[in-house]
């Protein structure tokens, strides 16, 4: 049976608890061997983001990620090849075993395995097109009697590339699948997860949802995910503006920036040089987690030096570091585009 290993269970939560300002989860995972269901929206990093809740359920993940050793420090999982990493990097898919007898496998034994039926993720208005496998997987393991659940979870950004934004994790109840043909069962599924993820009919109802829950958490403390699912379309939400912000208190933001920048400089820096790599909003958080992690250990390695040579030149520098992150400013989401 597969688990992620404690490390990058540690690594995931360091990372994501840092970059995010809060991680917040709503529903109670499922006591039974489960196969989750999850939606994907923004690259590698829905997977770290699931640890919160998942903690060391393994993911279906794409050999892309585990083909460097820098990659294989930072990510683990259950190894697919998708067509499109067929196409880029010629890998057979026959080079590792199928993602469907792997999942039959993992849960059959009393695991527990999270896959992303979208294959790839896109920050857009409503899910992608959701793969058959999932279906053939509950199939299969309800033909050979095996105890388990299905559950699906979503997952809400605020602003999916923006430093110190919000996340909201969304569990749906569990559930069995009581349809016997693989269309069906297939439909169950796709219904379930699409109750719980961003599902929406246009660009404009997405841009309404997101203004409402942005609102909603803002002003009313509300989940952000819990919000976004339960926007009342009927009623108009213009954009959330906050109130007009006093010159003085729009300069103590961009010192705080400046602050995080310069005593955080190597991962600043390695991050932004990182998120060059990025093709959409949906992987540039995941191109700044890479660098950044590799910029942070030159980070401590600055600060440890300033510790071993001067104590209070040290905590001149690590307290307003420290300080900077834990108030830098939240950023405001951004609206999609017709032709995001």
């Amino acid at each position: 049976m597969k688990t992620l290993t404690t490390w990058h269970v540690f690594l995931a939560k360091i990372m994501t608890g840092f970059y995010f300002s809060k991680i917040q989860v709503q529903g109670k995972l499922s006591q039974k061997p489960t196969l989750y269901i999850a939606s994907h929206r923004n690259g590698a990093t829905d997977g770290q983001v699931y640890t919160w809740v998942l903690g060391k359920t393994p993911s279906l993940i794409s050999i892309q990620m585990l083909r460097k050793w820098f990659l294989r420090i930072i990510f683990d999982g259950i190894a697919v090849v998708r067509p499109v990493d067929t196409e880029r990097y010629r890998i057979s898919a026959d080079q590792v075993a199928s993602p469907i007898e792997e999942a039959i496998k993992q849960i059959s034994v009393g695991g527990s395995l999270c896959l992303m039926p979208e294959g790839t993720s896109e920050w857009g208005y409503r899910p992608q097109k959701y793969k058959q496998g999932m279906a053939k997987i509950v199939q299969e393991l309800k033909a050979k009697g095996i105890d388990f659940e299905v559950q699906a979870v979503g997952v809400f950004y605020t602003k999916p590339d923006g430093f110190r934004s919000l996340v909201s994790i969304v569990l749906a109840e569990p559930f069995l699948p009581q349809s016997v043909e693989i269309d069906e069962i297939f439909h169950e599924m796709s219904d379930k997860l699409d109750e719980v993820s961003v599902n929406c009919q246009s660009v404009s109802e997405f841009n309404q949802r997101q203004t409402f829950a942005w609102q909603q958490a803002q002003i009313a403390k509300q989940d952000y995910g819990l919000a976004f699912l339960s926007a009342d379309l009927n009623t108009t939400h213009t954009s959330y503006q906050p109130a007009q912000t006093p010159i003085w208190q729009s300069s103590i933001k961009n010192i705080i920036k400046l602050i995080f920048a310069l005593t955080f400089f190597p991962t600043v820096l390695f991050a932004k040089l990182a998120e060059k790599g990025a093709d959409g909003r949906n992987n540039v958080t995941f191109f700044r987690l890479l660098g950044g992690f590799y910029g942070s250990i030159f980070t401590f390695i600055l600060w440890f030096v300033l510790f071993f040579i001067d104590l209070s030149l040290a905590m001149a520098w690590v307290v307003p570091a420290i300080l900077s992150w834990y108030f830098y400013p939240e950023p405001l989401p951004k609206a999609l585009k017709d032709n995001a």
